[in-house]
């Protein structure tokens, strides 16, 4: 093996990919490779894709054909792609990008020290690798290489069994598995508490966690130097009273719910098989504010769902104004090949959904400014994660003056919020 092996990582789509790219880096410096910045410097890049959305897929192919660019001229290079994408078009990868020598699945990160083995082999005959598939059994997130930050991400759960029509989770990440409790603990009590400040329990859909999320909240409150604990993304239908009292009651647990309601419209919710209508959505949205005053409430909203009416996509739009969400994120509908919605009739013009991305943008941003705005004059609560820059129990972006730089990340600050936007609060210190 090269004295000097060294990768370059290239991550695109959610936190889950974060995280396992987290493993990967791991897993290649437990086999002695160093990670470096600079592309032109590596021995292996490995570009971890997404496939859920349409924008981030087209991005990592871009970077992979690039690649192969980069690949004519230091031929010595090894080039990987892993993630959903990856699942997603298997052996095809080789045939559009007949450079790339691995493809490895969501499931299967673990596979990566064969890799290892292209340069320990010294005939220099080189096999393509194609690892693809669910596995029974959990990834090992122990060697996580984490990245600077206050927060740490913890994987509770992988998979989904919702099978949502627009979604292509399921069918590349597989049906949902649970991590035992006791192995999360020990992942948690094996951080630098003297970096990491808070977690996120992460998953597709962490409500539905085979050994209960309120124990595992119990659990993970009992370690000392973890000062927040945060859970995402959590499906609407399977938020429980439990849960609820769970987020009250244990201090350590910030009162922020991620809820994607996805639709306003409950003919447009049907389609999109979500197992609830808006009038469900509502009243758990009330019944959180009503038990935890100080909760917030954020959320994910898709336009131009197939068939998707004019009426349909207003009702979508009352509905934010009328739950008056936190945060929302946005996104335009893309077909995914292999959903059901994929074989829908009524596919809506780009042009159309595009129009519409901007109204449900401009509204969330209203409906977020009001409530952003209602903070101005309070003190709040902010875990710095940065310089002058932190955020609240509830998520929000806080910026305030620190000219001393009294504080480091880590620390507990608390901040007088003298004005608001739509995505961020700006205050003072409140010695």
């Amino acid at each position: 093996m090269p004295k000097k092996l060294k990768y370059f990582i290239k991550n695109y789509g959610c936190q889950m990919n974060k995280n396992d790219s987290e493993i990967v880096c791991g897993l290649l410096e437990a086999k002695g490779a160093e990670q470096t910045s600079d592309i032109n410097s590596a021995n292996i890049i490995i570009a971890n894709t997404c496939s859920v959305r349409d924008t981030a897929e087209r991005k990592a192919k871009g970077f992979i054909n690039d690649l192969g660019k980069l690949k004519k001229r230091k031929n010595q290079i090894i080039i990987g792609v892993i993630g959903c994408m990856a699942e997603r078009m298997g052996e095809d990868i080789f045939k559009k990008y007949n450079f790339v020598d691995f493809v490895l699945g969501p499931n299967k990160e673990a596979e990566i020290e064969k890799v290892i083995s292209f340069f320990e082999d010294k005939s220099g005959n080189y096999q393509k690798i194609l690892c693809l598939g669910d596995s029974p059994h959990f990834k090992n997130s122990f060697v996580a290489k984490r990245q600077p930050s206050v927060n740490a991400w913890i994987t509770i759960m992988e998979g989904c069994d919702n099978f949502c029509s627009y979604c292509i989770v399921p069918y590349l990440r597989g049906r949902e598995k649970s991590r035992p409790i006791d192995e999360i603990i020990k992942e948690i009590d094996m951080l630098d508490k003297d970096i990491f400040k808070e977690i996120t329990l992460l998953g597709q859909n962490v409500n539905s966690y085979k050994y209960g999320l309120s124990n595992l909240f119990i659990e993970a409150a009992k370690i000392e130097g973890i000062k927040r604990i945060r859970f995402m993304t959590s499906h609407p239908k399977d938020i429980s009273d439990e849960i609820i009292h769970s987020v009250k009651t244990i201090d350590k647990v910030c009162e922020f719910f991620h809820l994607p309601m996805q639709s306003g419209d409950d003919e447009i919710l049907k389609a999109m098989n979500r197992g609830y209508d808006s009038s469900y959505y509502k009243d758990l949205v009330k019944k959180i504010r009503d038990k935890i005053p100080s909760a917030a409430i954020g959320s994910d909203f898709i336009v131009g769902f197939p068939g998707e009416t004019e009426k349909q996509f207003e009702n979508t739009l009352k509905a934010i104004e009328e739950i008056e969400f936190d945060s929302a994120n946005t996104f335009a509908y893309n077909t995914r090949p292999g959903t059901k919605a994929a074989n829908l009739p009524n596919q809506l013009p780009r042009d159309l959904i595009s129009r519409r991305l901007q109204q449900l943008i401009e509204v969330v941003e209203k409906v977020t400014m009001k409530k952003n705005s209602k903070l101005v004059g309070s003190v709040q609560e902010v875990l710095v994660e940065d310089n002058g820059i932190g955020r609240t129990r509830t998520n929000k972006i806080v910026k305030f003056k620190d000219e001393a730089a009294k504080y480091k990340r880590g620390d507990i600050v608390f901040v007088k919020v003298e004005s608001a936007k739509s995505w961020v609060l700006q205050g003072k210190l409140n010695d």
